[in-house]
């Protein structure tokens, strides 16, 4: 078989051969007799009903699925940059932890840093006692939640301390809390 002038033996054609799907040719033989019993009016009818659903059909398998994807994508990528930027902050954020070494303040030196670091925040402890050779249990009466988020911020960037225990609770004038925690630093009961 030729096409135009180009043999179907070329090694091109050949395996544009392999990708065309092959029809028996008994299926073949029906279509021919079907579409040759038809007049040319008909024959475009069908042709053109034909050609509308292959358009419909590519609209709604390929086009659509797309554009509407394409549209969720647009307004979920702001939301999913903000997460990959607070992601960066919080691994460079750990990257620093672990560079910096962890204070080795222990007992009474613990404590005096403890008491001079709430005093940066303008806080007080009612309570501060020692539990361990590097933990801490604090009571705050009336404080300033701000001042105190601060400062537990502050104590675990510097001190290397963490919350292992906490009740937090409202005493009913603007933004004053009583807050009884425990703080844990590197190493207390064989934990980092």
């Amino acid at each position: 078989m030729k096409f135009g002038n180009r043999s179907t033996s070329s090694p091109a054609f050949a395996r544009l051969g392999r990708l065309r799907p092959r029809v028996p040719d008994a299926w073949r033989e029906r279509f021919d007799t079907f579409w040759n019993a038809r007049n040319p009016r008909e024959q475009a009818i069908l042709g053109g009903g034909a050609l509308v659903l292959v358009l419909v059909f590519g609209y709604l398998v390929l086009w659509e699925p797309a554009a509407t994807g394409r549209d969720r994508l647009m307004r979920h990528l702001p939301v999913q940059r903000a997460d990959l930027a607070e992601m960066e902050t919080l691994a460079q954020e750990a990257r620093g932890l672990q560079a910096s070494p962890a204070p080795s303040l222990r007992g009474d030196a613990l404590t005096q840093a403890l008491q001079d670091s709430l005093a940066q925040h303008g806080l007080k402890a009612t309570r501060l006692a020692p539990t361990g050779e590097s933990a801490v249990q604090i009571q705050l009466d009336k404080a300033a939640f701000g001042a105190v988020t601060s400062w537990l911020q502050d104590v675990r960037a510097q001190q290397r301390l963490k919350v292992t225990d906490a009740k937090i609770s409202y005493v009913g004038a603007t933004a004053l809390v009583n807050v009884t925690a425990t703080l844990q630093g590197p190493g207390a009961g064989g934990r980092n």
